[in-house]
């Protein structure tokens, strides 16, 4: 039986399963850098950022489905950010991108991508970027594949 997915805009039935994979997600960064340390209850951290974001104009959260088990297996979180002082004025900006590493080599990353792109076009984006942490050489890679380049450094001082 082919695998099916279906990538659609999360709702609020959607919070647990975006939770979980939120929750993988920023697990994962800490062992990359420990400035990516996940604070007291990351869990009640994350479903207050999945529930305040989900009522942000700005902001979008993709979901891939499998439908044979009706389960979240990928999720992607776009904000629509003013450039103010350059063009084009509007950027989109993918601050969190997690596919269940059991579904991951099946394209759901891309998928999720590319329905990001034609999100952040509707929302008059002319721009789509993404932040991930230094290190992470299977998001370089993956990024590299579907046609991202730098354009801009952030460099941190730990205080």
């Amino acid at each position: 039986m082919a695998l099916r997915i279906s990538v659609r805009k999360a709702s609020e039935a959607d919070v647990e399963g975006l939770v979980g994979l939120i929750t993988r997600l920023k697990e994962l960064n800490s062992e990359l850098d420990p400035q990516f340390l996940p604070g007291e209850d990351i869990e009640a951290n994350v479903r207050s950022y999945v529930e305040e974001s989900l009522k942000k104009d700005n902001v979008v959260f993709l979901v891939a489905e499998d439908e044979a088990e009706g389960r979240l297996v990928g999720v992607l979180r776009l904000e629509v950010v003013d450039r103010r002082f350059y063009k084009p004025r509007y950027k989109a900006v993918i601050t969190d991108l997690y596919v269940h590493p059991s579904y991951r080599g099946r394209r759901i990353g891309r998928l999720l991508i590319e329905r990001a792109a034609e999100e952040a076009r509707a929302r008059g984006a002319g721009l789509l970027t993404v932040v991930y942490p230094v290190g992470n050489v299977i998001a370089d890679r993956f990024y590299d594949r579907m046609g991202f380049r730098d354009l801009q450094k952030e460099r941190y001082l730990s205080l």
